[in-house]
């Protein structure tokens, strides 16, 4: 009996040095090659993060000197990290346009898009080689089983990750596993029940709102603009919108004082060009896209 402990410990720690050495040594080669997978080409000056409501609204190959790095489900603290990564490593980008839509600072999107099984393995995965221990400890904290198993996870994506980057500048929709545009084809909107919220009252995220600030300060350290950019929503999802949500919304806000907030929430578009109420399928992107051109770009 005393025999088989010993060797059940003996396993259980070579096994555990086994994944330890191989999570250490794939992030040691991702990080040697950030500057091969994140260098973009000198004429993208703009920025677009967020979730996926910019995830599916911007066609940067639609818009000049521009990339999309959102992704679904993506809390502040990955914005974050996405962000110092890119801005450390291309000196030339101008401005960030970062995803402000009206729930993103709401309590139960840090508890999903942060702190659930789901979205810890997912994010962790990919992006685990960029947190700081801070952020390490904070997901490791409150979810250590899934960001265990992201961190399983991540070995494979790492190695695939590295081995895949190349030298040459990367344009619009051409990093490897950094988020980008996604061609939405639905016809929900009829399906959709407008904005609701989880909780009987506007509970607002501690987390989101301090990711939130850290991009505004990583940016003024830069010396890049930071614009805070909401999608076209439906008018249904409009009319929906609490005031407390609203007001919450503009005093994040307003407690930034250098930014901008470009609110196109209420920008036109015909039904067929929403997936949702609150995201653009293809042709609304299409769409859109072509109007941010010719803002941006005049």
């Amino acid at each position: 009996m005393q025999r088989f402990l010993i060797r059940t410990i003996l396993f259980s720690l070579l096994a555990a040095g086994f994944f330890t050495g191989m999570i250490i040594g794939s992030e040691l080669l991702i990080s040697a090659r950030k500057k091969e997978l994140l260098t973009l080409n000198e004429g993208i000056l703009n920025l677009f993060a967020g979730n996926s409501s910019v995830e599916c609204a911007v066609d940067d190959r639609l818009v000049k000197h521009t990339v999309n790095i959102a992704e679904s489900g993506e809390a502040y603290l990955y914005s974050f990290v996405k962000i110092k990564a890119l801005l450390e490593e291309n000196k030339h980008l101008e401005t960030v346009f970062l995803g402000y839509s009206f729930a993103d600072l709401l309590l139960e999107k840090e508890e999903s898009w942060l702190f659930s099984d789901e979205y810890i393995v997912e994010k962790v995965k990919d992006y685990n080689y960029l947190l700081e221990p801070e952020e390490r400890k904070l997901l490791l904290a409150n979810n250590p089983k899934a960001y265990l198993n992201g961190l399983l996870k991540s070995v494979f994506s790492n190695l695939t990750t590295a081995l895949g980057s190349n030298t040459v500048p990367k344009s619009a929709g051409q990093l490897v596993n950094f988020g980008g545009y996604k061609f939405l084809v639905r016809d929900k909107l009829n399906a959709d029940p407008g904005f609701k919220t989880a909780n009987d009252s506007i509970v607002k995220s501690h987390q989101q709102e301090k990711y939130l600030k850290k991009i505004y300060d990583l940016c003024q350290r830069h010396q890049v603009r930071l614009v805070l950019f909401t999608t076209p929503k439906h008018s249904s999802y409009i009319e929906s919108l609490e005031a407390d949500n609203f007001n919450m919304w503009i005093d994040v806000r307003n407690d930034l004082h250098a930014d901008s907030l470009l609110d196109l929430s209420r920008y036109v578009l015909p039904d067929s060009c929403f997936g949702d109420l609150s995201h653009l399928n293809y042709r609304g992107a299409k769409l859109f896209s072509a109007y941010l051109d010719t803002l941006l770009n005049k």
